[in-house]
């Protein structure tokens, strides 16, 4: 499987709760970075970030950590053992995207070093008003044919949805489709938690250079 959807995942008053956190707190939010170096690029990602989402945080890691053996099982994934997770709350509002790519870290972005952890599970969790102010703004997954490869073609759309959670490979290329929003006020935004599980990296890992 692709993809697992997961209605639900804080429950109507948490969710409400973390909504009403991140649009009390806009102007804590910045821009959106693409890469290790936090290079802030137009041409590949418009949105802003908030990295402090308070008691929430510990409130998503337990529940997405109880739920991991299960997204390993749905995903079809080699089993492991979390070592960990990123967490960020993200605002996309009129004419935000983020063009195709994937969550792992390649290249001369990939961290150094045996301590290092590597994302294996990407899980974006959607919060929005109601009825939503935007439009737009679908998740869309490509195939993947090798794990370096991004198909140009075909994709499944995700809508978002106010208090569900989508989960996929980090591996797996996906977009984020454009945003409009024609009040342009920052609470009718598309929000989203992204929440990636981590594994400790092997030493073998870095036996060849």
């Amino acid at each position: 499987m692709s993809h697992y959807l997961i209605p639900g995942l804080l429950g109507p008053d948490a969710a409400s709760g973390l909504l009403n956190y991140a649009i009390a707190n806009e102007a804590r939010f910045q821009e959106t970075t693409v890469g290790t170096d936090a290079r802030v690029k137009h041409t590949a990602r418009r949105s802003r970030l908030l990295t402090d989402i308070g008691p929430y945080r510990d409130m998503i890691e337990k529940r997405v950590a109880k739920a991991v053996p299960e997204l390993i099982d749905r995903l079809g994934l080699t089993p492991f053992q979390a070592t960990g997770f990123e967490v960020e709350l993200v605002a996309h509002g009129d004419g935000a995207f983020y063009r195709r790519h994937i969550d792992v870290f390649t290249g001369s972005d990939r961290a150094p070093g045996d301590a290092a952890a590597d994302r294996l599970i990407s899980l974006v969790y959607y919060l929005h008003r109601e009825p939503k102010g935007f439009s737009g703004g679908e998740l869309r997954l490509y195939p993947q044919i090798r794990p370096t490869d991004i198909s140009p073609e075909g994709g499944i759309d995700v809508v978002p949805q106010h208090d569900m959670a989508v989960a996929f490979s980090s591996w797996l290329p996906h977009e984020v489709r454009a945003v409009t929003c024609p009040t342009g006020q920052f609470g009718d935004a598309r929000f989203a938690v992204n929440c990636w599980v981590l594994r400790q990296r092997a030493a073998s890992s870095q036996s060849a250079k």
